[in-house]
């Protein structure tokens, strides 16, 4: 089974964590609680929870949803697709896409939430 990883974007503080605990509902599996360092539980309402694509950038930096990687000279979003139920690279200021495999070939240049202005 491959390793499941998070990080979340307090949406208060507007700083990225790296969650100590994520708490699920067992039977819905909907997560409902958040643990940040230096902080107990708080509702994940105050959360978003980005997840890891399981791929690193050629740096070998850890590529999470929301994410801006920059492949071949343009910025792409690292978004989920709930329908194809993957990942997927859109490019910033226009609707072409990229598949997910050329992560390995990118560089990580920021993510949706503390880069606004890319």
């Amino acid at each position: 089974m491959r390793p499941f990883k998070f990080r979340v974007w307090n949406k208060v503080s507007k700083k990225m964590h790296n969650p100590q605990a994520i708490s699920f509902d067992i039977q819905s599996c909907d997560p409902f609680a958040v643990s940040v360092p230096g902080k107990s539980w708080d509702p994940v309402g105050k959360y978003e929870l980005l997840q890891w694509t399981g791929l690193t950038d050629a740096d070998g930096l850890d590529v999470y949803e929301a994410d801006l990687v920059l492949v071949s000279s343009e910025a792409y979003k690292v978004h989920w697709n709930e329908a194809q139920a993957a990942f997927e690279l859109i490019a910033i200021g226009s609707s072409s896409q990229k598949n997910v495999s050329d992560i390995p070939s990118s560089k990580v240049i920021g993510n949706m939430y503390q880069n606004e202005n890319i």
